[in-house]
């Protein structure tokens, strides 16, 4: 396991997700723990997954339950 993905994943829950699926916890098993959908927890670890083949910094969080924002047409 990498130190960096380690660290990230006591400070930010979608690495704490990313995390516990590299160590074999599996999507529906994370899903009914958290009891979230099965799709929002592979979406959260693909972001990560993402973020760190093409480090980007993951700078926001959000709420699964807020509204999308608005982009300028």
């Amino acid at each position: 396991m990498n130190l960096a993905v380690m660290l990230l994943a006591n400070r930010c829950f979608r690495f704490h997700l990313y995390d516990f699926h590299l160590n074999g916890v599996s999507v529906a098993e994370l899903a009914n723990a958290y009891s979230v959908p099965a799709v929002w927890i592979e979406e959260q670890i693909e972001a990560v997954r993402l973020c760190l083949k093409y480090q980007v910094k993951l700078s926001v969080e959000l709420d699964p339950e807020s509204e999308p924002l608005q982009l300028a047409a």
